[in-house]
């Protein structure tokens, strides 16, 4: 009996070391270096160019592997929001855990006093300029963060699926005329130091939540980058179908995620997704709209639909 009881208090001791390690490793397995600069770029109503940051996720123990990298961008209506929401880090953390690298990024944002019709094209098209120069800058630090350049994807929910898509489909002569009022803003593709310059946009997919465009027609032919939407059939901020931003008759009328799957079928020249959860608000992955609070099954739901996409592609 002694000996049993001996045996058994071994046992239980070395089953709860082996449980502390493993504990130890799945909170360990994921490398997070925060505040790295991509970019420098002038904010609206300033004179003096400021950084733009991401924070890098990756799994411990790269070696020689590229890994594909995932970009992710926030969402906040052009006016508020951060790389570090509780989203993206989310996003990022469990990508990482999945044998991804994944970066959550900065973008300009506007002053909230100027959300405008005028103000939110313009924060718009920025934001795009944005997303285009962190895709370069990876492209052109391939080496230093271990990415494969032919797996870089962009993943982003409202105000960021708004910036990629304006990324992936306005061409030069397709930009709003608000952009070219003064003050002028630079070519879509003209943001980065030397390095990024010589890099082109490309990506190998896009993965939009609850997105939107300004004109389905940007979308032409030869833009065939592999595209999955997910929007809200009951999505009162930016419709699945077309309406107004936020149901205000003074903000850009726009065109979601059902109007630009359709527009894809017409062309014929590119493969997409289109989910449509028919009951579900703007940013339903969180339990309350602006209470940045994961609802965990709805988002493992995004998730999954999200890393299929990329894998098939």
């Amino acid at each position: 009996m002694e000996i049993y009881t001996k045996n058994k208090r071994l046992w239980l001791w070395l089953l709860a070391m082996v449980m502390m390690i493993g504990s130890q490793a799945q909170t360990s397995q994921v490398t997070v270096r925060k505040g790295i600069t991509y970019c420098t770029a002038q904010f609206p109503g300033q004179d003096k160019m400021e950084k733009l940051c991401f924070d890098f996720y990756e799994p411990e123990g790269r070696g020689d592997t590229l890994r594909p990298l995932v970009i992710t961008v926030f969402g906040g209506g052009f006016v508020l929001g951060s790389r570090s929401y509780e989203d993206m880090a989310a996003w990022c953390n469990r990508l990482a855990k999945d044998g991804y690298a994944a970066a959550s990024i900065d973008y300009r944002l506007m002053p909230a006093t100027k959300s405008s019709y005028k103000g939110l094209v313009r924060a718009g098209y920025m934001a795009a300029q944005d997303v285009s120069a962190a895709v370069r800058f990876f492209k052109a630090n391939s080496g230093k963060y271990g990415i494969d350049t032919n797996r870089i994807y962009l993943l982003g929910q409202s105000a960021g699926a708004v910036a990629i898509i304006h990324a992936l489909y306005m061409d030069e002569d397709e930009r709003p005329k608000m952009t070219l009022e003064p003050p002028v803003l630079p070519p879509l593709h003209s943001q980065g130091d030397a390095e990024t310059m010589a890099r082109t946009f490309s990506v190998a997919g896009a993965v939009l939540l609850w997105g939107c465009i300004f004109d389905p027609e940007m979308i032409d032919p030869d833009e065939t980058t592999p595209v999955c939407f997910i929007h809200g059939g009951k999505d009162k901020i930016l419709p699945a179908d077309s309406g107004y931003a936020f149901s205000l008759s003074r903000l850009p009328y726009v065109y979601g995620s059902q109007v630009m799957a359709e527009r894809l079928q017409k062309l014929g020249s590119c493969p997409f997704e289109l989910h449509i959860l028919d009951e579900e608000p703007h940013a339903f992955y969180f339990k309350y709209l602006y209470v940045y609070q994961l609802d965990k099954l709805k988002f493992d739901k995004c998730y999954q639909l999200a890393t299929k996409f990329m894998k098939k592609h």
